[in-house]
C-alpha cells in the first residue's frame, strides 16, 4: 500500500510539471481571407493537461472567430450548420496535449484552409431550399407521422449509415445540421410533405460533397473520438499494474 501512495505522489508531481503552458482568454475575429495573427493583447497562459482552440467561420457573413482555452482531455470535434435562410457557419473545437503550441498551431493551419475553399454559400442553399421547404396550405406529413404541427426530422448515424431519429419535431425552421465528432451525425429538419426520407438524406450528402463541406457520406474529416489526454495514460497503467 506504501508503495502505491509513493507511486501516486511521484506521478502527481510528474503531472503537475508536464501540464502544458496553454494561451487562454483570448478571442481573434478576422474576416475571411485575411492573415491569422495573434495579437500583443493576448497575452494570459495558463497550466493545463491540454490546450483548447475553437474556431468558428460564418461563411453567411465572411467572418472567423477563434478562442483560445484550456481542456481536460484530448478531442477533435467539427461541426456544420446551414439554414434556408442563408446561414453557413463551420466550427472546430480542439484540444491537444502533445505541445504547448499545439492549439495555436492548429488553429493557424485551419484558418488557411477554411479561407482557402471557395464556398459558394448561394449556390449551397438554392441546392437544398426544395429539398428541405415548400409553400403549402394543407398540414405537414412526414414519414413515421400521421400530421405533423411542428417540422419532419431524420438524423442519420454516418460512420454506419444507420438511422437514429425520424419524427415530428418543434424545430421551426429548415436546417442541416452535421457533427463530425464521438457520435458522427448528419440532422435534417425539413417542412416539406415527407421530406424525413432516406432519398432527401442521401440528396444532401451529394450537395454537401459538391461543395467540399463533407465527403461522399456526410462525414467532416473524420472527426476523432474523446481519448484520455497522453499524459494521464501513463499513470493509470501503472496503477492498473500496482493493484495486480
Amino acid at each position: 500500500m506504501r508503495l502505491i501512495h509513493l507511486t501516486l505522489f511521484s506521478l502527481f508531481v510528474i503531472c503537475i510539471d508536464g501540464k502544458r503552458r496553454c494561451l487562454t482568454n483570448c478571442t481573434i475575429t478576422g474576416l475571411i481571407g485575411e492573415p491569422f495573427n495573434i495579437s500583443d493583447r493576448c497575452d494570459q497562459y495558463t497550466k493545463a493537461n491540454d490546450c483548447k482552440v475553437e474556431v468558428e467561420f460564418n461563411y453567411y457573413d465572411q467572418r472567423y472567430t477563434v478562442i483560445f482555452s484550456t481542456a481536460f482531455v484530448d478531442y477533435n470535434y467539427r461541426s456544420l450548420y446551414i439554414t434556408i435562410t442563408g446561414f453557413l457557419l463551420y466550427r472546430a473545437t480542439f484540444a491537444c496535449g502533445n505541445s504547448d503550441n499545439c492549439a495555436t498551431d492548429f488553429a493557424r493551419k485551419k484558418v488557411v484552409d477554411l479561407s482557402n475553399r471557395m464556398i459558394n454559400t448561394g449556390s449551397v442553399i438554392k441546392q437544398l431550399r426544395p429539398l428541405l421547404s415548400e409553400q403549402r396550405q394543407s398540414p405537414l406529413q412526414c414519414y413515421d407521422n400521421e400530421e405533423c404541427t411542428g417540422i419532419c426530422k431524420i438524423r442519420i448515424k454516418t460512420d454506419k449509415n444507420q438511422l437514429d431519429q425520424r419524427k415530428c419535431d418543434e424545430m421551426s425552421e429548415p436546417r442541416v445540421r452535421v457533427l463530425d465528432g464521438s457520435v458522427p451525425i448528419l440532422d435534417i429538419e425539413c417542412n416539406r410533405t415527407k421530406c424525413n426520407s432516406f432519398e432527401t438524406v442521401d440528396q444532401v450528402k451529394q450537395i454537401l460533397y459538391q461543395h467540399n463541406l463533407t465527403d461522399i457520406n456526410g462525414r467532416i474529416n473524420r472527426g476523432q473520438k474523446n481519448s484520455i489526454s497522453t499524459l494521464l495514460l501513463p499513470i493509470l497503467i501503472i496503477l492498473f499494474i500496482q493493484l495486480i
